[in-house]
């Protein structure tokens, strides 16, 4: 589960026990969201920031959606090369922990694909669930 969404989820549980308020969230939060143009559920699944303004979650959300398309072959390699670079010969936990500090979002339940400005990334495991790569498209 994503760490944000964790973080919030035990803010929301803690809060309703030691409040009397009905409200959802907090009116900060709201404002947050507001100024940042982002709902609970995009800030939730990572396709917008609620600390950037509405016209950087704009911008970013616009670069995502004109790389729809197949990644380039030479930024897919950079971006496999980076990734490589930090997972390769761990395990996959190790591995899952890195993809989300990096703002990865996962695709299936495994964590084994994921998806990040218009790119995807798969594992490449052994079945030990130790990590040789990662495959970007």
């Amino acid at each position: 589960m994503n760490k944000k969404l964790m973080i919030i989820a035990t803010m929301a549980l803690a809060g309703g026990m030691f409040s009397q308020s009905a409200s959802a969230i907090s009116e900060a939060y709201r404002a947050q969201l507001e100024k940042s143009g982002c709902t609970q559920v995009s800030e939730a699944n990572g396709t917008c920031n609620p600390a950037h303004s509405r016209k950087q979650n704009q911008h970013a959300q616009s670069e995502a959606d004109r790389r729809s398309g197949p990644a380039e072959p030479q930024a897919a390699r950079e971006v496999a090369r980076e990734i490589d670079s930090n997972i390769a010969g761990k395990y996959q936990g190790q591995a899952v922990d890195y993809m989300h500090a990096t703002g990865w979002q996962p695709m299936n339940e495994e964590q084994t694909r994921w998806k990040k400005a218009g790119f995807i990334a798969e594992f490449d495991m052994q079945p030990s669930g130790k990590l040789m790569g990662v495959i970007v498209r």
